[in-house]
């Protein structure tokens, strides 16, 4: 008799893994400068907008690394984009709704920011891709 296992636990077990070998290509130093000299032209940076900004990065560099794969096998960003919109589209509002005590306007600041660490996500999904590094 063999052993049962639910895929479910092994569907996350992977996304775990996936995720842990696509952070090691992005460093804290990299994503706190960033940070720092993308919001300072519209806001004072606290440390709380610091933690937000940050976590919302690597969230929106780990949904462009997952897929990533779609492009790597021939779909462009437009298609992939639109694969993905919900979650994308999360990311910004939930940005958004903590910055928007600094301005209305901050929106399309903060989609810029998104798509921003989205694209970064891509690339260093593809390179992974590209190189078997899985």
């Amino acid at each position: 008799m063999g052993i049962l296992t639910s895929f479910t636990a092994k569907k996350i077990e992977k996304q775990l893994t996936d995720e842990r070998n696509a952070l090691r290509d992005l460093s804290y130093r990299e994503l706190w400068q960033r940070m720092r000299t993308y919001w300072q032209r519209y806001i004072i940076v606290s440390e709380c907008i610091e933690t937000i900004c940050i976590d919302v990065a690597i969230e929106a560099y780990l949904i462009g690394a997952h897929y990533s794969r779609f492009i790597y096998y021939g779909e462009s960003k437009e298609t992939v984009r639109r694969r993905c919109i919900d979650e994308y589209m999360q990311l910004i509002d939930e940005l958004y709704d903590r910055m928007k005590e600094y301005g209305d306007d901050m929106y399309d600041a903060c989609a810029r920011y998104i798509d921003g660490w989205w694209k970064e996500g891509i690339e260093k999904g593809l390179r992974r891709q590209r190189l078997r590094l899985k």
